[in-house]
């Protein structure tokens, strides 16, 4: 059996993500399975960095915070939308996540065996979607439980400091230091959680699931027993996903808005000779061709973000197939071993005297 390592595997995933997405190329059929991988494996990664720039003669921290005014309604009032909201958007968030989750056993499923079609997947993955849903719900609750208290418990800390937004003498940018001092460290240990427990539950515990209709204890202790015995390569393939789709992230951008950069350019220069020549023209004619380039780009946002999931599904797939016999003898079938050559029937005994017959010799005698 293959057992790549974690490095091993990006140029077979590379390829297999090719040629899962564009052999055949039919471009209908490249759209329907990146949009799948979008809305299942994820696009390309985001990062906002929002920075804020004051100008005028005063200091950072002399600049206060006004906050508009608030009128909120009754206590009674807020109980009761909560509570609403509460009741119909709680069924309906379960209710998409267990589409999504039978959708993305269903595209493991289609990567995994290289067909395209998604119904006969969804047929078979009821109950371990239900599985992952329960066990994702557990999590997420488990993760309320440590953010709710902890949001109190640094709200009291720095409460004198929230309670003077409002006041005559707001707090400057800089009073705000302390709390980000503790919130940023919080929340980028409990992510990293939440990415190492995904990644978990996506890369190594589904294909239990999934192959075996294994249950949520035994697809942990097998996925588990697999990375105890490599820790070192599992938390490099871990770090090599991030940092691959980062990479990827960049260059999807950077070939998105190069086009997109021109067409705007050429979009401006025609907008200006048609509104020279009448702005009514320019109207009807921009609107319809803004529409179709924004359309276009969306377009080749999702093909590039479908090919990136794919890859991330691919790359999780070729990994862990060296570690998962099940898995690696699906996507590494073994030729069947031919039949041994039955030996060839042996030729009949030359006939003797005994058998009745006299040899010549003694014939002509």
């Amino acid at each position: 059996m293959l057992k790549p390592s974690a490095s091993e595997a990006i140029s077979p995933a590379i390829e297999k993500t090719r040629q899962f997405l564009l052999q055949p190329f039919r471009l209908g059929r490249f759209l329907k399975l990146t949009i799948v991988a979008v809305l299942t494996e994820g696009g390309m990664s985001s990062c906002n960095f929002n920075m804020g720039s004051h100008s005028g003669k005063s200091d950072g921290a002399q600049v206060p915070m006004h906050w508009p005014v608030w009128h909120w309604p009754s206590m009674p009032i807020i109980i009761g939308i909560s509570i609403a909201v509460l009741v119909m958007g709680i069924p309906l968030i379960i209710l998409l996540s267990y589409l999504l989750v039978r959708l993305r056993f269903s595209y493991f499923d289609c990567v995994l065996r290289l067909q395209d079609r998604i119904s006969p997947a969804w047929a078979r993955f009821h109950r371990q979607a239900l599985r992952y849903v329960g066990l994702s719900l557990c999590i997420g609750l488990g993760f309320w439980a440590i953010l709710i208290p902890l949001g109190w418990t640094i709200y009291q800390h720095f409460k004198p400091l929230f309670q003077s937004i409002g006041s005559d003498h707001p707090p400057g940018l800089l009073d705000f230091l302390p709390v980000l001092a503790v919130v940023v460290p919080v929340f980028l240990v409990l992510g990293l959680v939440a990415y190492l427990v995904e990644t978990t539950m996506s890369c190594f515990m589904l294909p239990h699931m999934a192959l075996e209709d294994a249950s949520i204890s035994e697809a942990f202790a097998d996925a588990w027993s697999n990375i105890q015995l490599e820790p070192g390569q599992f938390a490099l393939f871990i770090l090599l996903r991030i940092l691959l789709s980062i990479a990827a992230t960049i260059v999807a951008v950077v070939a998105l808005m190069i086009p997109l950069v021109i067409l705007g350019i050429i979009a401006v220069v025609v907008v200006l000779v048609l509104k020279a020549m009448s702005t009514t023209i320019a109207i009807l004619l921009g609107v319809p061709a803004a529409i179709l380039v924004f359309g276009l780009f969306f377009l080749a946002a999702i093909g590039m973000s479908g090919c990136i999931g794919t890859f991330r599904r691919s790359y999780a797939l070729l990994f862990y197939a060296g570690r998962y016999p099940a898995l690696a003898m699906v996507l590494w079938p073994q030729p069947p071993v031919p039949a041994p050559l039955a030996p060839p029937p042996a030729s009949p005994p030359p006939p003797t005297a005994e058998a009745g017959f006299a040899p010549e010799s003694a014939a002509a005698v």
